[in-house]
């Protein structure tokens, strides 16, 4: 994960003053009222729909590609079930993983660099294209918010909220797909996964959630 950086940070300062919702009081909890927090927490995210297990918790059919946060209560060694392929990983405490499956197959557990600023909220970024590199871009701040996500990579930053910002993914100028109007939430956090290949790509969000 790469880590924030301050010109992004004073950046969405900035941009807070501009798109702040009227709801001052809007949080999402996510990342600091959590049941447990010397628990692991550990999601799938795949470039195409499957079934899931994490730890004990089974996901019969991931629609989204995105499962939510399993709580798991003895980090350690964990087993991990995505299609018809498993792998043991080991988590640490306190710590958040997403578990990602790219379209060419590749499985790999990235550690997140999650903040818990009540303040902020946490943009999570997937490429599961094809795609060496893509860039996620702020058109209202004519700016990038994390450059150079490899293929079959992630990473995150945390931006001031509440806020609702436009996002692209862009491949050096060029804008590979658009998604507008992202809601953020004090204390929560949004999964952006760009999908697709040979010229053909999809953007997606969704809220970072425990799953129930």
């Amino acid at each position: 994960m790469k880590k924030n950086s301050s010109w992004l940070i004073a950046l969405c300062a900035g941009l807070c003053g501009m798109y702040a919702t009227t709801g001052l009081a809007q949080d999402g909890g996510l990342y600091e009222d959590v049941p447990d927090p010397s628990a692991s927490f550990v999601r799938v995210v795949a470039a195409a729909p499957t079934n899931a297990v994490i730890d004990t918790k089974t996901f019969d059919q991931l629609d989204g590609g995105i499962s939510g946060y399993v709580v798991v209560a003895k980090p350690g060694e964990i087993k991990l079930v995505t299609g018809v392929d498993d792998a043991t990983v080991k988590v640490e405490a306190g710590k958040y993983y997403s578990y990602i499956v790219g379209a060419d197959g590749t499985k790999t557990l990235v550690p997140e660099d999650i903040t818990s600023n009540p303040a902020q909220a946490v943009i999570s970024f997937f490429n599961l294209s094809d795609l060496p590199k893509v860039d996620l871009y702020v058109p209202a701040a004519k700016a990038v918010a994390l450059p150079g996500v490899p293929m079959n990579g992630a990473a995150n930053v945390a931006l001031k909220a509440p806020l609702t910002l436009d996002f692209e993914v862009r491949d050096g100028d060029k804008v590979l797909a658009s998604l507008p109007a992202v809601d953020l939430q004090r204390r929560g956090g949004v999964a952006i996964v760009l999908r697709g290949s040979a010229g053909k790509y999809t953007v997606a969000g969704s809220n970072s959630t425990l799953a129930n």
